[in-house]
């Protein structure tokens, strides 16, 4: 008999929300450098702000799978909504202990999909946490591509900066300009925004991120220079919320006259050996999924992957 999804009622929810927490809980807990404590806090109190109604919150489709009778499984998929308008989002997935390795969660996912198809969703995206491989291969296996990655390192073994200095930015204006811009435009193509509320989203991001501008407290501006040259330029941030235990590379841009010379790994360098003069000991990064070549640096780095963004299209009805 097939798989089929049902609707989970208050007795489903009330039974998975422990679990799903706890499960939520250690997958955070060290990509955002959360005691074990702290990450139980943020996945408990990010569930209540996703669920506050639980199964019957709107705008959540949560399913229980079944097989001939057998609850094996559930799936909970968040619709399109002021954030992601053009994709659904699968918040959690699992399959029961004693009928995993059975091809049931591909199935879960394929079936929601058709659900999903035939409501109109475009596009189903979700996030995988680096070391679950298992998930990941079943991922690609159905077809989600990477659009982006969150990477780390321990910041030990930290190369020379070869013939580079981070130098105060004397062009910050420009430069967050352009930046923003160019996210803006990824969140039209990424998330289906239309370019009016990718622009006000990334407006109200830059105005939280950085309030004071280039003095804003806890961030690292700086123009990288190379023989007293300007060539780029990185912007890194010190531990905070949501990621108390990470420094951040928000940004490096080397500018395209200057590139293939090996400045943009010395750029690193530089940042990762000013935040370990701070006291921070590991530092992430975002990477797109469609930047290979930066990728292939961070591989080199030994910049592991703590979670990505994996999406695809669905079916139009």
């Amino acid at each position: 008999m097939p798989l089929t999804l049902v609707e989970m009622d208050p007795d489903d929810f009330a039974r998975r929300r422990a679990p799903l927490i706890a499960g939520y809980a250690e997958a955070i807990a060290p990509s955002r450098g959360l005691t074990a404590a702290e990450a139980e806090a943020e996945a408990a109190r990010d569930v209540a702000e996703r669920l506050p109604r639980g199964s019957a919150t709107p705008g959540q489709l949560m399913r229980k799978a079944l097989v001939d009778g057998a609850e094996v499984g559930w799936i909970w998929v968040t619709l399109p909504g002021p954030a992601r308008p053009a994709m659904a989002w699968i918040g959690d997935i699992e399959v029961d202990p004693g009928f995993r390795s059975r091809g049931y969660a591909g199935a879960i996912i394929t079936a929601a999909g058709a659900e999903l198809a035939g409501l109109g969703v475009p596009r189903l995206g979700l996030n995988v946490f680096g070391a679950n491989s298992t998930a990941i291969r079943v991922y690609e296996r159905l077809g989600f591509e990477v659009y982006a990655q969150q990477r780390s390192r321990t910041l030990t073994g930290i190369p020379a900066a070869e013939g580079i200095e981070l130098t105060p930015m004397a062009d910050y204006e420009s430069r967050i300009e352009a930046l923003f811009a160019d996210y803006a435009q990824d969140l039209v193509q990424d998330q289906g925004l239309w370019h009016g509320a990718a622009e006000s989203r990334a407006a109200r991001e830059l105005a939280e991120l950085l309030p004071r501008g280039v003095r804003t407290e806890g961030m690292i501006l700086r123009t990288v220079t190379a023989g007293g040259v300007p060539v780029g330029w990185v912007w890194a941030g010190l531990p905070a919320p949501p990621r108390p235990g990470l420094g951040w590379l928000h940004n490096i841009e080397i500018d395209e006259a200057y590139r293939g010379r090996g400045h943009g790994r010395a750029a690193i360098a530089a940042v990762e050996a000013e935040l370990a003069r701070r006291g921070v000991r590991r530092m992430g990064l975002n990477v797109h999924g469609v930047n290979t070549g930066a990728r292939r640096l961070y591989d080199r780095l030994g910049y592991r992957v703590l979670a990505q963004q994996m999406a695809k299209e669905l079916p139009a009805r």
